[in-house]
């Protein structure tokens, strides 16, 4: 029989009565834990969380739009008023910062070099930090709401290399694009309102029962630049042209997130993520259930424990420097 939360007690001949028990009579101790359960945070967010779309729904709606594509379901549309007609995700419109950290896990702690991306963008800390972004053709870029936090959700190719570092300057060539969505939103059939798949049509994503359906995407639109150029603060426009680009993708490889020193970089040479910077803060902030719960997005578990390793604010990881 399981007393109280905790521990489990048998009931014998000579036992106190399980009515008793219950009644909470000062009797002598039966076993029972004497603290409650402890009900701590999961480490990280599911990505495929539905209130994900409900909790950044306001931040972007004055931006651009919510609506229902055939092939990557609901997803918001940045207008062309508040991104322009060159808008490239992680690309323009802010800056890669770096830093070296150590991924705390239960297995050991895993080196790991963390590219940030600094938005000039109001809604930049969403859209660059949760989510993933895909390329729908005539509308552009659209995002896919998600729920777990990444200082930037890229992939990278890197110049071939036989592992030692290129010289500082050499004109190397380095490529990145937005991580595919892994999952997609779907409006489950229901009293709720039916999907909308008009291009003028705007849905508002919270009155829909939204599931997250597995999507196979395979790739990504790449961007490219010089590699001394990817820590400028105008990235933008030292970005290569199109007719360029096939020219030089064939120098790259596929490649986790590099090292600065791989691409001809030393580490203190490099930007910082700004810790003071609002966007960022705001997107630490909500980043793990332990931080989140504090301003009311997160599980209602109670206090956190006391946290040894942290983003900011949030708990993935330790700061080397």
């Amino acid at each position: 029989m399981l007393l109280g939360c905790a521990e489990q007690v048998d009931i014998g001949p000579g036992s106190k009565t399980a009515a008793a028990i219950e009644r909470g009579l000062e009797e002598d101790s039966v076993g029972v834990s004497a603290r409650p359960p402890v009900r701590r945070a999961p480490p990280q967010f599911d990505d495929a969380d539905s209130d994900s779309v409900r909790l950044f729904h306001d931040v972007l709606a004055p931006y651009g739009r919510w609506t229902d594509d055939a092939r990557l379901g609901v997803v918001w549309i940045p207008s062309r008023e508040s991104i322009g007609e060159s808008f490239v995700p992680y690309g323009t419109h802010g800056r890669w910062t770096y830093r070296e950290v150590v991924a705390v896990t239960e297995a050991g702690q895993t080196p790991v070099h963390e590219y940030v991306w600094v938005s000039e963008l109001p809604w930049g800390w969403v859209a660059f930090h949760y989510g993933r972004w895909a390329y729908t053709g005539d509308r552009g870029w659209a995002w896919v709401a998600g729920r777990r936090y990444a200082g930037a959700w890229v992939d990278w190719r890197v110049p071939h290399s036989s592992g030692a570092a290129a010289p500082r300057g050499e004109d190397g060539v380095i490529g990145w694009g937005p991580t595919p969505p892994a999952h997609v939103w779907r409006i489950a059939p229901g009293p709720r309102p039916t999907r909308a798949r008009t291009a003028e049509a705007v849905l508002d994503p919270r009155d829909a029962r939204l599931v997250p359906v597995p999507y196979a995407a395979f790739a990504t639109p790449y961007t490219y630049a010089l590699a001394r150029e990817l820590f400028s603060p105008d990235l933008g426009a030292k970005l290569l042209p199109a007719a360029s680009v096939l020219a030089v993708a064939h120098a790259t490889d596929p490649s986790v997130a590099p090292s600065v020193e791989r691409l001809g970089f030393r580490a203190h040479d490099v930007p910082a993520p700004p810790m003071m910077d609002r966007g960022l803060q705001q997107a630490w902030m909500l980043a793990t259930p332990a931080t989140a719960s504090a301003i009311g997005a997160g599980p209602e578990l109670g206090p956190p424990p006391r946290l040894r390793t942290w983003v900011a604010g949030g708990m993935r990881y330790a700061v080397m420097r």
